[in-house]
């Protein structure tokens, strides 16, 4: 009888040992494939990066749109760009270009 009870205890131990290694295949493979949890982070981590590129091409668009407002109603913004980008002056004005000088001390 004491044969019979050693010889189950090897076997619990070597279910125990086999189901141990089939469990940790199934974790390392969880973690390791195509669709792991590797891969989930770094889509997450994707995700959150074009969602932000996302808020900021929606920011630069709501401001060019109302520089398009601005350039189709508001004159004095019209002719602030042209005075600015293209140095147009109206009819009678003078323009003076002031030059920089460097000083020593």
């Amino acid at each position: 009888m004491l044969r019979k009870r050693k010889t189950t205890l090897s076997t619990h131990k070597t279910k125990f040992q086999f189901l141990g290694i089939v469990l940790f295949i199934q974790i390392l493979f969880l973690i390791l494939n195509d669709f792991g949890f590797i891969t989930w982070m770094q889509l997450n981590t994707q995700k959150t990066s074009i969602k932000n590129e996302v808020q900021i091409l929606l920011n630069q668009q709501i401001s060019l749109q109302n520089e398009i407002t601005k350039l189709n109603v508001d004159q004095d913004y019209i002719e602030k760009i042209a005075r600015e980008r293209f140095m147009l002056v109206k009819p009678g004005e003078k323009v003076f270009k002031v030059v920089e000088s460097k000083t020593m001390q």
